[in-house]
C-alpha cells in the first residue's frame, strides 16, 4: 500500500468551549485558525449548531473567509442544511449525532438504524457539490452502512480510545480504529479519526496506514497554553509524522 502523510485538521470546537468556561470572547476562533494555518494546519473542522432559522453563525462567516485550506461543517441532520450548502460551501459536511454532553463537540450516528433517514440530507449536500461524511464508531458494519449510503468518507470517532486506560484496552481499540479504517479505504472512502487524541494518541492513530486525516482539537488547544497554538500544531504534526513513518 502507498502509505502518503496524514493530514493535520484542527478541530476548532475546542476553542469554542474554552472561551465558554472563561464567560469571554477570546479566544477568538478566526484568530486561532489564522495562526493555526501559519503553523501547518492542513484543514479545519467546527459544529455549526442551531442554524435553522437563525442564519449562520458570524463566527463561522468569519473562518470561510480566512480559510485557505479544506473546511469541514459539522452537522446534525436536522440542520438547515441548505443554508450551509450554498450560503458557506464547505470543502465537506460531516453528519453527526446530537452531542451528548459539554465534552463533544457531536456524537457518532447510528448509520444502520438512520440509513434511510439519512438519504435525503446526503443527496441534497452531494447536489450541492460537497464532499459528505458521517462520524461513526469504528465498527465494520458502521462503515458497510456509510459505504451503502454513498457518503464520500467517513469520520472515526476515537473517543473510547482516547478513555482507555489499560495497555490491553488501548491496543483493543486501535485494532478496533484501524480495522475499520482499512476497510473503508477498501470500500473507496476517505479515513478520518477524530476524538479526543492527545498528542501519543494521536501519534498511534497516524499509525494506521489507512487513515488519510487526523483531527485534533481540545489536547492541541491545552498544550496552546503552554507553547502557543503555532508551537502546538506543529507539535502534533511531528507526532503524526513520527506514527506514520512506522506504517510504511
Amino acid at each position: 500500500m502507498d502509505v502518503r502523510d496524514a493530514r493535520i485538521v484542527l478541530q476548532l470546537d475546542a476553542v469554542e468551549r474554552l472561551r465558554a468556561q472563561w464567560g469571554a470572547r477570546d479566544p477568538d476562533t478566526v484568530s486561532v485558525a489564522v495562526l493555526a494555518q501559519v503553523a501547518g494546519a492542513q484543514g479545519f473542522s467546527i459544529s455549526a449548531r442551531d442554524v435553522r432559522g437563525r442564519g449562520l453563525p458570524t463566527e463561522l462567516r468569519g473562518l470561510c473567509d480566512v480559510a485557505r485550506v479544506p473546511l469541514d461543517v459539522r452537522l446534525t441532520p436536522s440542520a438547515d442544511l441548505a443554508s450551509v450548502a450554498f450560503d458557506i460551501r464547505p470543502r465537506r459536511v460531516t453528519l453527526v449525532g446530537e452531542r451528548r454532553d459539554a465534552e463533544r463537540s457531536a456524537a457518532s450516528l447510528d448509520v444502520q438504524v438512520l440509513r434511510e433517514a439519512l438519504r435525503k440530507p446526503l443527496q441534497a449536500l452531494r447536489d450541492a457539490e460537497m464532499e459528505v461524511a458521517c462520524l461513526v464508531e469504528p465498527d465494520l458494519d458502521q462503515v458497510k452502512a456509510v459505504h451503502k449510503l454513498d457518503a464520500d468518507a467517513v469520520v472515526l470517532d476515537t473517543h473510547a480510545f482516547a478513555a482507555a486506560r489499560s495497555r490491553r484496552d488501548r491496543e483493543a481499540e486501535l485494532t478496533r480504529i484501524t480495522d475499520a479504517g482499512t476497510l473503508a479505504a477498501r470500500l473507496g472512502l476517505s479515513v478520518a479519526a477524530s476524538g479526543a487524541l492527545d498528542l501519543s494518541g494521536a501519534e498511534a492513530v497516524a499509525g494506521c496506514a489507512a487513515i488519510d486525516e487526523v483531527q485534533v482539537g481540545g489536547a492541541c488547544v491545552a498544550h496552546a497554553v503552554l507553547v502557543g497554538i503555532e508551537r502546538a500544531v506543529r507539535d502534533f504534526a511531528v507526532a503524526l509524522e513520527r506514527g506514520r513513518r512506522r506504517a510504511r
